[in-house]
């Protein structure tokens, strides 16, 4: 079995089995001058994930409103930004005094994924 992590509305994790095809597009394919030229904004261009067992005539799945998904066996890392900083002030009778000291840094991190676990039937919960 295979682990997918789907982004969307929602952002969750499915089991899909190791011969499953997967497709990624829009939900039906746009008119032929795009949906901005048919009067529909960028929410009409989310995409759409197909999930077929073995071949495309065996659907097992169909998720819409989908940005993006990934093979969680993907070794995958985030850039963060890290800041530190503290403001120190004095406010009395000789006047304001503000000072600020700021440190940053950036580094790789692997996102946490959560896991997941058959319910006790067997059954993967969504």
């Amino acid at each position: 079995m295979r682990q997918l992590l789907v982004f969307g509305a929602k952002t969750f994790k499915i089991e899909i089995p190791d011969d499953a095809k997967i497709t990624f597009g829009p939900f039906s394919p746009p008119p032929s001058g795009g949906y901005r030229n048919a009067g529909y904004g960028n929410e009409r261009a989310v995409g759409t994930l197909r999930i077929y067992q073995k071949t495309k005539e065996n659907i097992i799945a169909v998720f819409s409103g989908v940005h993006g998904f990934r093979d969680l066996s993907l070794n995958y890392m985030e850039e963060v930004a890290k800041e530190e900083g503290a403001t120190i002030w004095k406010s009395d009778h000789e006047g304001y005094m503000r000072e600020e000291k700021v440190t940053g840094s950036r580094e790789w991190v692997k996102p946490e994924v959560p896991e997941i676990s058959p319910a006790p039937d067997g059954e993967v919960p969504f």
